[in-house]
């Protein structure tokens, strides 16, 4: 693996035209890492390697669902298929355990072989003739030894595979190369035969993780050429902070619209809101957007009035509906909130730009008001592992301290 500067493989995207995507690509054998709008790249390469892995399990984590629904779009964004968590798992098992060798041992009722008489005795009936008790089949150690050094084989060339693919994210030097040639067919069959009658759940992964490699590196033009990431960050953005401050079950928030033709009824596509938080009672309702403002500072980079409309909406039907009072307390507040990407400057990951507002509503009611809030988009992505109480009271505290401000 030849000598390189992992800073001059590395870029950050603009969201303008074509510079869109986010993620990992190789094209022709030379890889490049695009990071997403308002990151910032770190002078430390131990710490950009670490970004890197952090955004690419992100990605990984978040674009399944997305993904699916835009396939008839004329431009494919399903980007993902690359198993670039495959490859990092077996670089990891590699460097903790080395050199896959079988040590589990497989057992097979038989006639003849090396017979285990606890199991036989435990499994088998006995056949009795004269108070004496006969066995006919026996429970023998299964012989396995060209199949174990086979598997073997396979995870040399699958370790040297992913080194190949990723290893650049660890060391500049690439392991032994495989003593076995490349077969797709029968690595397949003996990998999947393996995932089926394994009982160690890490063995298991292990043999899924080197399938998924064997099945990408049987696909034409995956040699040189594969990227795994997505031209749709939005999608991510979106994801990651549903999962930071969400609750799961948000459907009861979404008003729903109607129409009655004839006496029957019928039901429109309800309107959904990104992510509903909760907090001491108070429902907040979060629009993940996307959005340049947090680099460039240009009014045009802002939410348009159909965002600040549907968010009132939003918050006028949460606060008017009998059965939220029942659910939250006759005193619950309804807020609102569009939250933007940014870098960070002097540790402030949280940041309220100002409030959005219309001229059809008096703006007294706390949900008429949208605060604009700007988040880290690197602290936002360390924090995605699951719903973390920290971040949603610092975010709390970012959305109603922006109400008192506009107060006083």
């Amino acid at each position: 693996m030849a000598e390189f500067s992992i800073r001059d493989k590395c870029s950050v995207n603009t969201n303008w035209d074509e510079d869109t995507f986010v993620g990992l690509k190789c094209k022709d054998g030379d890889f490049s890492v695009h990071f997403p709008l308002g990151f910032v790249i770190p002078g430390d390469d131990k710490e950009l390697r670490r970004d890197i892995i952090v955004l690419l399990s992100v990605i990984g984590k978040t674009t399944a669902r997305k993904e699916s629904e835009i396939q008839n779009e004329a431009r494919i964004y399903n980007c993902t298929e690359f198993p670039f968590q495959a490859y990092l798992s077996i670089i990891r098992d590699f460097y903790e355990r080395g050199y896959f060798k079988e040590r589990e041992i497989h057992f097979t009722v038989a006639k003849r072989g090396k017979i285990d008489w606890n199991r036989t005795i435990k499994t088998q009936k006995p056949y009795i003739q004269d108070n004496d008790s006969f066995y006919l089949d026996f429970v023998t150690r299964k012989n396995q030894v060209n199949e174990n050094e086979l598997i073997s084989l396979i995870h040399e060339y699958c370790v040297y595979e992913s080194f190949s693919k990723v290893g650049w994210l660890f060391t500049t030097t690439l392991p032994k190369k495989p003593r076995i040639k490349r077969n797709i067919r029968l690595f397949k069959s003996i990998l999947i035969t393996k995932i089926s009658n394994t009982f160690n759940d890490r063995n298991r992964k292990l043999f899924q993780d080197m399938l998924a490699v064997i099945l990408y590196n049987g696909e034409e033009n995956s040699e040189k050429n594969y990227r795994y990431g997505t031209y749709r960050f939005e999608y991510v953005w979106e994801a990651l902070i549903n999962k930071v401050y969400g609750i799961k079950e948000k459907r009861e928030y979404f008003p729903n619209t109607y129409w009655s033709i004839d006496g029957v009824q019928y039901e429109n596509a309800c309107l959904e809101p990104d992510t509903i938080m909760i907090w001491n009672g108070n429902v907040y309702v979060l629009d993940a957007k996307y959005y340049k403002y947090g680099v460039t500072r240009r009014m045009t980079d802002l939410p348009e009035s159909t965002s600040i409309n549907k968010q009132i909406t939003y918050g006028q039907f949460i606060a008017e509906q009998e059965c939220f009072k029942k659910k939250h307390g006759e005193n619950y507040k309804v807020y609102n909130a569009f939250i933007m990407p940014y870098a960070q400057k002097n540790g402030e990951e949280l940041k309220n730009i100002g409030i959005a507002y219309s001229n059809w509503k008096t703006n007294e009611k706390s949900y008429e008001n949208i605060q604009g809030i700007l988040l880290d988009i690197k602290h936002l992505m360390y924090a995605s592992w699951g719903q973390n109480v920290e971040e949603i009271e610092k975010l709390v505290q970012c959305i109603e301290g922006g109400i008192k401000n506009a107060e006083n």
